[in-house]
């Protein structure tokens, strides 16, 4: 294979009868995919993937923090595309209100470049939606490739936000194949490594995807002028994938490539926070409404079950959680102050992660009684679904009896969990994700309440590839966007540059609407 070292070839074509790179035969794909070959329902998920990053963009505008983000970097949409791309992605990640998909937060680079090249006037809505379903593809097969590997990188995933971002660049600027391999090798071969403990503590969260971003940006206009990226920088064995898998999964980058679109597997959050809580939300929000408004003292205790995912999850955060003086991310990383909040006021959004609401003792008095316990049952579901890990151990097969973090969690149990996975997905167009929870509550008059959730609302399924349009909107509305811009963005597909470009600014900007409406009331037609 060709070394990882001085690039002076690395982006050259194999010689006859060699076989392509990873990155070549991905890049050769991409570059080509056109509107008319996506699939109507994958468009469909890829418009309301834009809406719903575009209301994570004007939840962290209308917080303390992603104000503070524009006052540091300026407004989301600038006259320089980068820089436009930076602030988008650290808007919508900021508050882990951005959008997954098997595998890894996709949105970062692919919705938030797309939108930031289209805002320049140089993409209709069509080339809008295509050059953000080809990031999708690009960036959630190279997180698939790496996923069996240590838990919880999430947001911290940095490749997922370099290949996303590149992809997004690379096909909304039409570059050439060679520009395509050097900037995916440039991109891909300098990897970013948030710290846990930055993270938890801080606002470093607000900059682990923007910084990627940047980054990869920059590698595509190294590409542009002639430098070189190693072509082999997958799967190289001191390539991304031997340094990030402990069971790489090579297969998994271009598998299928026109028939399995990862932009089907999206999920759509409803509330701020990570994906492995949001069951345990629906059911507190639930219970919450057969409650009514609760008095901390009617309350005995509250447990939550979860998946192996939930239960790590609150135990890797709650050593960083520090009641009132909690961060902002560690919040939004949090069963219990979720769970309390949702508890006693039936909501959990963006004002529930500013100053005066994480101060409020009597929320931290009621998650001290949250207790998440792992629920075997949940766990094997939840693995029994393409996403976040079903999918990928069926790719794995056998080897996944070298992933260590597997080993710890399923012990003898995991030969006979993998032999019922079953083969690959021929394609994803029925993906699901299953992160359920069950939340009991003893109340202090004896009185006990229950309510379970398979999956959460907005995940990856039947009901989500029904709903996703109304899911998504609502989200867009409650935090302030108006049903004029809505209506715009349901029908990106039919705009032209200038009328894309005037939308996407419509879309993030916080505060009364101008009178101008020659957009509003454009009609979606059916089955586009």
């Amino acid at each position: 294979m060709t070394s990882t070292g001085p690039a002076v070839a690395a982006s050259a074509p194999p010689s006859a009868g060699a076989r392509a790179s990873l990155t070549a035969t991905l890049a050769a794909w991409a570059r080509t995919v056109t509107y008319e070959d996506i699939p109507v329902h994958t468009r469909a998920a890829a418009r309301s993937q834009l809406v719903s990053n575009l209301a994570a963009v004007r939840g962290s505008l209308n917080h303390p923090l992603g104000r503070r983000i524009v006052e540091a970097f300026g407004p989301p949409l600038q006259s320089d595309a980068g820089r436009s791309a930076y602030v988008l992605a650290a808007l919508a990640t900021a508050l882990d209100f951005d959008e997954v998909a098997y595998s890894g937060h996709v949105s970062a680079g692919a919705v938030n470049v797309a939108i930031a090249e289209a805002a320049r006037g140089g993409l209709d809505g069509k080339s809008l939606l295509t050059s953000i379903v080809v990031a999708n593809e690009c960036a959630a097969r190279i997180s698939a490739a790496t996923i069996l590997s240590p838990f919880f990188r999430g947001q911290t995933n940095t490749h997922c936000h370099l290949a996303s971002a590149a992809a997004a660049r690379l096909h909304a600027r039409g570059a050439s194949e060679r520009e395509w391999t050097a900037g995916l090798g440039l991109a891909l071969g300098i990897l970013a490594v948030p710290l846990h403990h930055g993270v938890v503590t801080s606002d470093v969260k607000a900059l682990s995807a923007a910084a990627p971003v940047r980054l990869a940006l920059d590698a595509c206009d190294a590409a542009a002028h002639g430098l070189a990226g190693p072509d082999t920088i997958l799967e190289h064995p001191e390539g991304l994938l031997a340094h990030l898998s402990a069971v790489p999964l090579p297969d998994a980058v271009t598998h299928g490539l026109g028939r399995r679109w990862h932009t089907d597997t999206l999920s759509y959050k409803r509330f701020p926070g990570s994906a492995y809580l949001h069951a345990a939300f629906d059911c507190a929000q639930r219970l919450h409404r057969r409650l009514g408004a609760l008095d901390l003292s009617r309350v005995r205790r509250v447990i939550v079950h979860g998946s192996l995912l939930t239960w790590q999850m609150e135990r890797k955060v709650t050593p960083a959680l520090d009641g009132p003086g909690t961060s902002v991310s560690a919040a939004t990383l949090s069963v219990g102050y979720g769970v309390a909040t949702l508890l006693l006021t039936g909501s959990f959004g963006v004002e529930d992660l500013t100053p005066s609401a994480i101060g409020d003792e009597a929320r931290w008095a009621l998650a001290d009684r949250v207790t998440v316990e792992h629920d075997m049952r949940l766990s094997e579901r939840m693995v029994q679904a393409t996403s976040p890990l079903g999918e990928a151990l069926r790719q794995a097969g056998d080897r996944a009896l070298d992933w260590p973090e597997l080993i710890a969690w399923g012990g003898e149990d995991v030969p006979r969990i993998l032999a019922g996975l079953g083969p690959q997905e021929e394609t994803l167009e029925n993906a699901t994700m299953a992160i359920g929870a069950r939340v009991d509550i003893e109340l202090a008059d004896g009185t006990a309440l229950t309510e379970e959730c398979e999956t959460f609302t907005g995940s990856a399924g039947p009901a989500t590839r029904r709903d996703h349009r109304s899911i998504v909107g609502e989200k867009f509305r409650s935090v302030g966007g108006a049903d004029e811009v809505l209506c715009d963005l349901e029908a990106i597909d039919l705009l032209d540059p200038s009328q894309t470009a005037r939308a996407l600014s419509r879309a993030v900007r916080v505060g009364p609407l101008p009178a101008d409406r020659e957009l509003s009331g454009a009609s979606v037609a059916p089955g586009r």
